[in-house]
């Protein structure tokens, strides 16, 4: 069954009792999980090709009710962070916008043009789960607390490990390195003619802010790689640069291959911050 709550809920005898706050915990791992699938978007609000990257990341992920996670990488703007020029380096990056889904290879390419995106996640979504994730995660103060869990549902062989992203929806700014380079402006068969190049307090989404594990991924002992097996690890991290309503944490699994054309994400979750994700 499917959890989704948020942390601060206060039980009905409040009113008459006294507060007493719910305690909410993540529940035992389960026998089977959802298959979910990570896009990584490479963006940069300079790239006036992006906004139809964007768009078309967000149309995959409103198409598949919550099945599809992705992730905007910025890279030469006031969201840059050094992780996309990592990920972009391994994983052999040549364009803005092109994107990774799962990280899986086409054709020896990971780093994949984004017409391609839709139909490769659409093939990764029929693949079996044998892992899944919950998540739950408090503020205190201006730092954010997360506990992630690994669960897996059969004997897997191999080198695994553990990403923990920090994401904030609905970034603006004002000024260059916000304001969203635009070359659609004058195509009238875009959701983006006419407005402006470039577009002027443009809204950021899926907005990789922080990194909370290693970048490489934190590894998984192979102990926990049985049925029923459960991988712990928590994080913190400081919030206080950031709008707290607008945060989330995505987690995701990766099978390490022997060359990154190998690599591939098997699942992945994401929470609200201040609130629990249980396994699906």
């Amino acid at each position: 069954m499917k959890k989704y709550i948020k942390i601060l809920s206060i039980t009905f005898g409040c009113f008459f009792f006294g507060c007493e706050e719910d305690v909410l915990e993540i529940g035992p791992v389960p026998e089977s999980f959802t298959k979910k699938v990570l896009i990584e978007e490479f963006t940069g609000a300079w790239c006036g090709y992006c906004p139809d990257g964007a768009h078309r990341l967000e149309n995959i992920i409103n198409l598949n009710d919550g099945n599809v996670i992705g992730v905007s990488l910025h890279n030469g703007d006031q969201m840059a962070v050094g992780h996309t020029d990592y990920l972009g380096s391994i994983y052999q990056n040549t364009g803005f916008p092109s994107g990774m889904v799962d990280r899986i290879s086409i054709n020896d390419v990971v780093s994949i043009n984004r017409g391609w995106w839709e139909g490769v996640a659409m093939d990764q979504l029929t693949k079996v789960a044998n892992c899944g994730l919950a998540i739950k995660s408090e503020i205190s103060g201006s730092k954010a607390n997360v506990e992630v869990r690994v669960g897996f549902n059969a004997s897997m062989t191999g080198s695994y490990k553990l990403s923990v992203y920090l994401i904030e929806e609905k970034v603006t700014g004002e000024g260059y390195g916000y304001d969203q380079s635009n070359f659609y402006d004058t195509d009238s068969n875009s959701p983006f003619y006419q407005l402006g190049n470039p577009i002027v307090g443009y809204e950021h989404n899926h907005t990789l802010r922080a990194i909370l594990s290693e970048q490489s991924g934190d590894a998984i002992d192979p102990s926990f790689l049985i049925p029923g097996g459960e991988f712990i690890n928590t994080y913190t991290t400081d919030i206080s640069l950031y709008n707290e309503k607008n945060l989330s944490v995505v987690a995701f699994v990766t099978f390490i291959g022997s060359s990154f054309t190998e690599h591939e994400v098997k699942n992945v979750q994401s929470c609200d911050i201040n609130s629990l994700k249980d396994w699906d």
